[in-house]
């Protein structure tokens, strides 16, 4: 689901694009994507706007799975200082939970994942205002 290596805290982005390319960046490094699936991913942004921005302050970024998905993952990307993405309602964006899966199916599940998680409200408001990636690496990792 998500690996240590994948959780940026503090990271400095100071524009939409920036903080897509950290949370793409930190799911290449990890292996779960190629350069291209990263390169996809601020694509998409730049092509159909902000609908990835699910919740106030939350993104969700992603590619399809056939533009470099190489496994089902998630990183977690904690902005320094919240950027405007451009999404009326949930604008501005502190973190962002990208998102790499290889089929329909595993994009679904990843999904679900985080509306589990996210359905409690304590599990929220860890996410936004936790600056402990190993509390975050917890958190992720035991909602089932």
């Amino acid at each position: 689901m998500i690996v240590r290596q994948a959780i940026s805290i503090d990271n400095p982005a100071s524009n939409a694009e920036e903080a897509i390319h950290a949370a793409g960046q930190a799911l290449y490094q990890s292996g779960a994507c190629s350069l291209e699936y990263v390169q996809a991913m601020v694509a998409s942004y730049l092509e159909f706007g902000p609908y990835f921005v699910i919740a106030p302050g939350l993104a969700m970024p992603h590619a399809r799975p056939e533009q470099g998905a190489i496994k089902a993952q998630l990183s977690l990307v904690r902005l320094r200082e919240p950027v405007v993405f451009g999404h009326a309602e949930n604008d501005p964006v502190q973190v962002l939970l990208g998102l790499s899966a290889t089929s329909s199916d595993k994009h679904i599940q990843l999904i679900q994942h985080i509306v589990t998680l996210l359905a409690d409200e304590k599990n929220l408001h860890t996410l936004m205002n936790s600056r402990d990636p190993e509390q975050l690496y917890q958190l992720i990792t035991s909602a089932t």
